[in-house]
């Protein structure tokens, strides 16, 4: 048991590492006295009991994994003291309650997983200011109002905020949930986004050309909604972009040419649309195309593919 231990005689130590130690019982608040400690890592035991709230005067802790293992309770509002927290890990246990809008200040935060608890309520929207924020998890708990996050598995509604624009998440998903409104044009300021999965919700009006600003995009899902209007032009300015899933909307028009631009797209899925006109001849520019499925429209079909 980690309370056997006297932390009190180790008054200058900056790195714990138990994990995978098969530690049971509480977390000692000895730990907690350890002024200099930048890393905690606690991870993969069977600790159980709630997260001291003293846990807050650890002021110099970049780095806090306490995820697989048995703890309950909510997440304490004096975490949001750690002013250099770097990683937040808490994923896998048994906490509960709603997640404290003090983890909006924690500004130097690059990597929040909390998924795999019971968490209810709403997700902070400041979360959406922590700008240094590149892996934002939440799937798997009861959440109930939405975020562009990777928040699969909760049962979300309402409209996707503005203010998550703000992030640097380079993956986020809102798969199958119920979102609803407009894609925001904001989301193109999301510049280091690789994956965006919206696939499955209730998303209306059109795709934001502002898409097209997301140079590191490679995975782009937009399938089964509701959305309506053509494809954006700029979509041809995706030069990462591997796998596009447009299927099961509303979109009309015709498919831009500039699609021809995306060399690296493997997979293109355009089924189950109101697409017209031609396929453009600039698609057999795609030399690593592996899948094209565009049935269930009223396309033309090239001549490239005779």
């Amino acid at each position: 048991m980690l309370h056997d231990l006297s932390f009190s005689s180790f008054p200058d130590l900056e790195f714990i590492d138990f994990s995978y130690n098969g530690l049971f019982g509480t977390i000692p608040l000895e730990i907690t006295q350890l002024s200099k400690l930048r890393y905690l890592e606690l991870s993969n035991n069977q600790l159980s009991g709630i997260i001291p709230s003293r846990i807050g005067l650890l002021t110099n802790l970049e780095i806090l994994h306490l995820a697989e293992n048995q703890l309950n309770g909510s997440i304490p509002e004096e975490i949001g003291q750690l002013s250099s927290l770097i990683e937040l890990f808490l994923y896998t246990n048994y906490l509960d309650g709603h997640i404290p809008v003090s983890l909006c200040n924690l500004t130097k935060l690059s990597a929040l997983h909390l998924y795999d608890n019971q968490f209810s309520g709403t997700v902070p929207l400041k979360i959406g200011d922590l700008t240094n924020l590149v892996e934002l998890f939440m799937d798997t708990n009861r959440l109930e109002v939405s975020q562009l996050a990777k928040l699969f598995g909760n049962n979300l509604s309402g409209p996707i905020p503005k203010s998550l624009s703000g992030l640097s998440a380079s993956r986020s998903s809102s798969f199958r949930n119920q979102l609803s409104g407009s894609i925001p044009e904001e989301l193109g300021n999301l510049m280091s986004i690789s994956d965006l999965e919206l696939g499955v919700n209730q998303l209306n009006g059109s795709i934001p050309s502002s898409l097209g600003n997301l140079s590191k995009l490679q995975w782009l899902n937009l399938r089964a909604n509701q959305l309506s209007g053509s494809i954006p032009a700029s979509m041809g300015n995706l030069s990462e972009l591997q796998w596009l899933n447009l299927r099961a909307n509303q979109l009309s028009g015709s498919i831009p040419a500039s699609m021809g631009n995306l060399s690296e797209l493997q997979h293109l899925i355009l089924s189950s649309n109101q697409l017209s006109g031609s396929i453009p001849a600039s698609l057999s520019n795609l030399r690593i195309l592996k899948i094209l499925s565009v049935h269930d429209n009223t396309l033309n079909w090239p001549y490239f593919l005779e």
